[in-house]
């Protein structure tokens, strides 16, 4: 294994994300309003110890595209 390997394998093993939050989801024309908080700590289970926490502001537009159904003819 490289040593990029080695890093994330032991950042995987060793680490627990809990991620909390909440988001509000909006129909808008065309899509869907997504706005919201994520607050997120990286806990390093070794050594019981919170080694990074993040508060997040979330804000997203998706827009989705015409759908189309074929219909077969009716005759």
């Amino acid at each position: 294994m490289s040593i990029v390997d080695d890093l994330v394998s032991n950042f995987v093993e060793r680490n627990g994300i809990r991620l909390n939050g909440a988001f509000t989801i909006t129909l808008v024309d065309g899509g869907v309003s997504i706005k919201g908080e994520v607050l997120s700590v990286v806990r390093d289970q070794k050594k019981n110890k919170d080694i990074l926490k993040v508060n997040a502001p979330v804000t997203a537009d998706v827009k989705i595209g015409n759908i189309i159904i074929p219909l077969p003819q009716i005759r």
